[in-house]
């Protein structure tokens, strides 16, 4: 069963979706019921919302760890993420 959704977006939004989902090979219909599955899949929005400002705020971040040398290297985090996509299972 389907349902019909109305959504109002502005003309230059909606030409620029289109054109990309196009170019991947899919109708704007497509791309948005894409995006509504991704969202309940995620339970949320599948991206990071965030200001201008709280994107420089963890790059601040970000910049004082390696400063101070508290990071973990490459090869170690991608230890961490097997170890806890194990306990996962």
């Amino acid at each position: 069963m389907t349902t019909l959704v109305h959504i109002r977006v502005p003309v230059e939004t909606k030409a620029k979706a289109s054109k990309i989902f196009s170019k991947l090979g899919l109708d704007l219909s497509t791309g948005i019921k894409i995006y509504l599955a991704k969202v309940v899949e995620d339970k949320g929005i599948p991206f990071s919302m965030k200001t201008r400002e709280g994107i420089l705020r963890g790059f601040k971040i970000a910049h004082d760890q390696i400063e101070k040398g508290d990071y973990v290297s490459h090869k170690e985090l991608k230890a961490q993420i097997a170890k806890k996509a194990r306990s996962f299972k």
